[in-house]
């Protein structure tokens, strides 16, 4: 029958019904076996999406301040030859002139020798030997072997010092806030 609707309105000069409700459901039931996270399915996500578009031109005047916003902040970020390829940037040739090449030229500055010396051997450490006592060589020698019993009493004596409470590092503190005191005490004397 449908072949025989479509030879009678070909006849008559008229274009043929194109189906439009067998293709959109036959694309709406593929649709329905697309996955698309959150929404389940793609039909679920284009229905979304459509209720969704109606309120858009509500937000419209949001649009400009948004886009600045954004290009605020990434603007910054956007890489320099990126932006030069896209024609948007400045070349560093344009940005400078010839004239300041021929400044920082001329702003070169000659060193004498004794200058030079000083600059290379600015970070060079001067070695300074220092004499141990016979303890501490026997100390450094034990230690060298393996044997750290030596230094146990050292340990036990900063543990016992430390496990003490006000006494030790403390005294230190005391004795600055002491000070302070002392120095406020001075200046409310001048100012009297």
């Amino acid at each position: 029958r449908a072949n025989n609707s479509i030879a009678a309105t070909t006849n008559t000069g008229t274009t043929p019904p194109l189906h439009h409700s067998t293709m959109s459901a036959a694309f709406l039931n593929t649709l329905k076996k697309v996955p698309v996270p959150v929404f389940g399915s793609a039909a679920t996500a284009i229905k979304f999406a459509t209720r969704k578009a109606t309120s858009l031109p509500r937000y419209a005047p949001w649009g400009a301040p948004l886009v600045a916003g954004g290009l605020w902040f990434v603007w910054p970020a956007v890489d320099e030859e990126w932006k030069q390829s896209m024609g948007i940037g400045s070349s560093p040739a344009a940005a400078a002139p010839a004239a300041e090449k021929e400044e920082e030229a001329a702003l070169v500055v000659e060193l004498s020798e004794e200058a030079k010396e000083k600059v290379e051997k600015a970070y060079v450490l001067e070695t300074v030997t220092v004499e141990l006592s016979e303890e501490e060589k026997a100390v450094m020698k034990s230690v060298a072997n393996g044997d750290f019993s030596v230094l146990e009493k050292d340990w036990d004596t900063f543990a016992e010092k430390a496990i003490i409470p006000g006494d030790g590092d403390d005294d230190d503190d005391d004795d600055d806030d002491d000070d302070d005191d002392e120095d406020d005490d001075e200046e409310e004397e001048d100012e009297e």
